[in-house]
């Protein structure tokens, strides 16, 4: 691994009211409120907005260099009578940033204080979310424990999994959904961008999220049997489910490809108690046989692997599983759980990659120069560094804000991964052969010893 510790450059993580947003942007009528400068929400905006395609609204408290001394309690009181009054959203989701942080406004204290001389309020969830502190996943973690700290409320059992997703995209979400209903799973989706940020024109312009998990759903899952979170790096508010309301937490891998969805398969089906229909199992089959046809062109071919842990994990079990070799795989997280799962996921590979945890886009870029890698999955930063040494790049994760199409990229559950197949396959054949399939000249050595190798010649 690289030992630059000076600075960082290029960063492979965002700041942790992104994350907080993008959780609060799955709750049906909510209204994200940053509590810091107007330029904190015009960055989420933007991001946002050329990520998804979709308009985005995020308020702020405006806070100016006056309120960096004189602190931002009446911004705060403030802003939250304006999106009282303009949006009328059921839900405020209020997540600092580095200035209300740094000069330690007591949003809490502010909060509770504004209850008691107001009425008729809508619910008002605190957020911490310091921006100069981990990244946008712990951002996303802290926001969803935050919804169901403050709403959820214990009565009569429900019969419904609650299940966390982590920030994937709304198809994957919406794949996660089928899944259940296929299955016969009740669910409580933490939290569902499914369709508040892929939904259909209607002429209707809408100012907050229309669809998505509501707040009585936040509230009844407390009554839930289970939590299943796909995300290990966001499993908090599951945990506090249990420790509060006995609730059995249980955390997975997320289900790309074919080890991780069967396994995630196995948890539901078993806390649940019901069977694997048909349909899905029908759908294994063709992944497995998509694998197989595309064996010979994938075997031996090294991929380099960034983005959020959880994402960079189950693709790098994924690549393994396609013959591929994950040569390096960075994550802006400083996670001794994302490098234990690494290690475990490649112990019994002769090749082991190289784990930049906590690391950056430079640190990558110096990796890659030092060994050559045939194949970038990662986001949109990725592609001056893919540009530079000519290697193909699949866009994976969040930000993609070169391409269309983002919130429709699904990497979970069965189809999903024959879809994967099908487009890593492709981008080897198309930078990598000929119009009739054989391998260009710089390349020939390579595709001679994966032919040589390949289990269909053993």
């Amino acid at each position: 691994m690289n030992d630059k510790k000076f600075a960082v450059i290029n960063p492979c993580k965002i700041c942790q009211p992104m994350g907080a947003i993008l959780a609060l942007l799955g709750v049906k009528n909510a209204m994200p409120l940053i509590h810091g400068s107007h330029g904190c929400s015009t960055y989420m905006r933007f991001q946002l907005g050329r990520h998804f395609k979709e308009p985005v609204s995020v308020s702020s408290t405006s806070m100016s260099e006056a309120n960096a001394v004189l602190g931002g309690e009446e911004n705060l009181k403030n802003a939250i009578k304006n999106v009282c009054k303009i949006y009328k959203p059921e839900i405020i989701g209020i997540t600092t940033s580095c200035l209300s942080e740094t000069i330690g406004d007591d949003v809490e204290g502010i909060i509770r204080l504004f209850k008691t001389k107001n009425e008729d309020l809508p619910y008002l969830v605190p957020i911490s979310t310091p921006s100069y502190k981990n990244t946008h996943v712990e951002g996303y973690d802290s926001t969803v424990k935050a919804l169901v700290s403050n709403l959820a409320t214990p009565s009569k059992s429900n019969s419904k999994l609650n299940l966390i997703t982590g920030m994937v995209s709304p198809s994957d979400t919406a794949e996660i959904k089928r899944i259940l209903q296929e299955i016969g799973i009740d669910y409580i989706i933490l939290t569902d961008t499914s369709e508040s940020l892929d939904a259909p024109f209607d002429g209707d312009v809408s100012f907050m999220p229309n669809a998505g998990t509501t707040v009585n759903e936040i509230k009844d899952t407390a009554n839930s049997y289970a939590t299943v979170s796909l995300c290990k790096h966001a499993s908090s508010a599951a945990k506090f489910l249990e420790e509060t309301y006995k609730i059995k937490s249980i955390s997975t891998y997320l289900p790309i490809g074919l080890q991780n969805t069967d396994e995630f398969l196995n948890e539901i089906t078993k806390i649940s108690n019901v069977e694997i229909p048909n349909k899905i199992q029908k759908e294994r089959g063709k992944l497995i046989d998509a694998m197989i046809d595309a064996h010979q062109h994938n075997f031996g071919r090294k991929v380099a692997i960034y983005g959020d842990p959880d994402i960079v994990v189950g693709f790098t079990r994924f690549v393994m599983e396609l013959g591929m070799i994950p040569s390096i795989v960075c994550t802006g997280n400083e996670s001794e759980a994302f490098i234990n799962d690494i290690n475990e996921i490649t112990k019994n590979s002769k090749d082991k990659p190289v784990i930049l945890s906590g690391g950056d886009l430079y640190d990558l870029h110096q990796e890659i120069k030092k060994s050559k890698v045939d194949l970038l999955i990662g986001n949109s930063y990725g592609s001056r560094i893919a540009g530079a040494e000519n290697i193909p790049l699949i866009r994976m994760g969040f930000p993609i804000y070169d391409r269309v199409g983002a919130q429709r990229i699904t990497c979970l559950g069965y189809s999903a991964g024959i879809k994967l197949v099908d487009t890593i396959t492709n981008t080897i054949l198309d930078r990598y052969f000929d119009e009739f399939g054989w391998a260009l000249d710089e390349d020939k050595e390579v595709q001679n010893e994966n032919l040589k190798n390949s289990c269909f010649l053993n």
